[in-house]
């Protein structure tokens, strides 16, 4: 029997998501116990520019043989939908005003440079591999249920558990607990954004330069304390629109499940 037929949407989601973390678990490790470079150092992104694009592929097949490209996420954008976003690109765009002028006043040797470019195709990677699975495969695959509460908080559950795996990488037990609600946040204003715009590119977007600001922000030295004081507005922002949007989305939106039917062919 053709496995596409039988197994179940939201069943595939969860086997993607799993070998996913476990990916990401077996690469902090032998980062920290092989490397000696520990979560949080630039030089982490050495390692794991190969591990992300090894993750795209991955879920490259699981798109294309399970889902298809429209029905995880790749439609017509809903313009007017931006203005949700609005909050949370206003507080991206102060933060690269602030790097930017930064990096304006320091010198940077050739491999800072070299590491800075890294850092960026590193966390493009990230921004399409983590959206991808958490707001394109998981989420849609359990919109199939018609339980869209469900779907969205199963999204941004998955996408929090992914971030536990960061304890193998030597960040201390306390971050990590915190993390797991920072971005369990993220998910929960990100599931229901996704599901308004119809279209996940901004998500990847925003999720790559949101990373590469943060991760590059040490190059710049203490020019950037500014940026402290910035990262913290976006959690009430997560936190007020995420509870507008759960609130007004009730039931599935058909646009966002219509490319099912088509999206497998035997």
């Amino acid at each position: 029997m053709d496995d596409r037929a039988s197994l179940s949407k939201p069943k595939i989601a969860v086997l993607a998501a799993f070998i996913y973390t476990a990916i990401m678990g077996i690469g902090m490790f032998y980062m920290k116990a092989f490397m000696g470079i520990t979560y949080g150092q630039p030089e982490m992104m050495n390692l794991f520019w190969f591990i992300l694009i090894i993750l795209n592929f991955i879920n490259v097949f699981w798109v294309t043989r399970y889902f298809g490209w429209q029905a995880i996420g790749f439609r017509p954008l809903d313009r007017k939908q931006l203005l949700w976003f609005l909050p949370a690109i206003i507080v991206l765009i102060a933060m690269w005003v602030v790097l930017l002028s930064a990096l304006a006043r320091v010198s940077l040797s050739a491999a800072q440079w070299q590491l800075f470019a890294l850092v960026g195709f590193t966390t493009l990677l990230v921004g399409l591999g983590e959206e991808i699975m958490y707001r394109g495969i998981v989420l849609h695959a359990f919109l199939t249920t018609r339980r869209v509460r469900w779907a969205m908080l199963v999204s941004a559950i998955g996408f929090s558990l992914l971030h536990s795996v960061n304890v193998l990488g030597g960040l201390p037990l306390p971050e990590v607990l915190r993390q797991l609600i920072l971005t369990f946040l993220w998910g929960f204003f990100f599931a229901p954004l996704m599901l308004k715009l119809n279209n996940i590119v901004p998500l990847i977007i925003f999720h790559w330069l949101w990373d590469f600001v943060q991760i590059v922000a040490p190059l710049a030295g203490e020019q950037v304390e500014a940026m402290g004081l910035l990262i913290p507005l976006l959690f009430p922002i997560e936190i007020i629109v995420g509870i507008v949007l759960w609130l007004q989305i009730k039931q599935v939106p058909e646009r966002a499940i219509a490319n099912f039917s088509d999206s497998v062919h035997s």
